[in-house]
Parts: structure tokens; C-alpha cells; sequence
């Protein structure tokens, strides 16, 4: 069982390393073609996704538990996860003063489908 772990901690390692370059590519484009308050709005939505998915995984694959706690692992992250998206969204919108709400949830869902493509992406691989 532990080299299962093992092996998708690598995948998840690998995906969020993927996920970062995508938002620095992105981020670079819209920053290059439009103003750099669009880029930063992208890059707020993306984070406000993508964070939460870090502190998931982190959660599931990197705290140290024994096997009968993975389960409860995998809901407490999904628990702190959907919370910590909500927080995120609410902080985004109320302190850092999103612009271009269409551009903020742009972001936000290119997060999550790069969060739920590139794992099974890697799988097939």
C-alpha cells in the first residue's frame, strides 16, 4: 500500500508543478495583451482554486497517519478544502479588490479542471 502512496504523491508532486507553470504562462499572457489588473484577477482566481487543492493533497498524501485514518483524512480534506475555497473567494472580493469578476472566475475554474485533468492525465501515462 505504501508504494501506492508513494507513487501518488509523485503524480500529485508532478501536477502541481504543472499547475504552477500554467499560471505563470497564463498570467504572463493576459498581463501581455491586457492589463495587468486582468492578469492579476486570473492569477487571484486560479489561487482561490488551486490552494486549497495544494493543502488537500497535503492533507491526503503528506500528513503522517496510519491506514485506518485515510479515510477520515480524505474527508477532513475535502472538509478544510471547501472551506478554505470559500474563505479564499470571500477574502479576494472583499480585501484585494477584484476587478474583472469574469477574469477572476476564468482563473478560478482553469484551476479546477487542471486540477481534475492533469492527475488523470499523468495517470494514463
Amino acid at each position: 500500500m505504501s508504494r501506492v502512496l508513494a507513487q501518488a504523491r509523485a503524480k500529485y508532486k508532478k501536477a502541481i508543478l504543472i499547475e504552477l507553470f500554467f499560471v505563470v504562462v497564463l498570467g504572463s499572457v493576459i498581463a501581455l495583451l491586457s492589463d495587468t489588473q486582468s492578469a492579476v484577477d486570473f492569477c487571484l482566481g486560479f489561487f482561490s482554486a488551486f490552494i486549497p487543492f495544494y493543502v488537500f493533497v497535503y492533507v491526503v498524501f503528506y500528513c503522517n497517519q496510519n491506514l485506518s485514518k485515510k479515510l477520515t483524512a480524505l474527508y477532513r480534506g475535502e472538509a478544510i478544502k471547501f472551506v478554505l475555497t470559500i474563505l479564499l473567494i470571500i477574502m479576494a472580493f472583499k480585501w484585494l479588490l477584484v476587478t474583472y469578476f469574469i477574469v477572476f472566475f476564468t482563473g478560478f475554474f482553469v484551476a479546477l479542471m487542471l486540477n481534475n485533468i492533469i492527475p488523470f492525465l499523468l495517470n494514463k501515462s
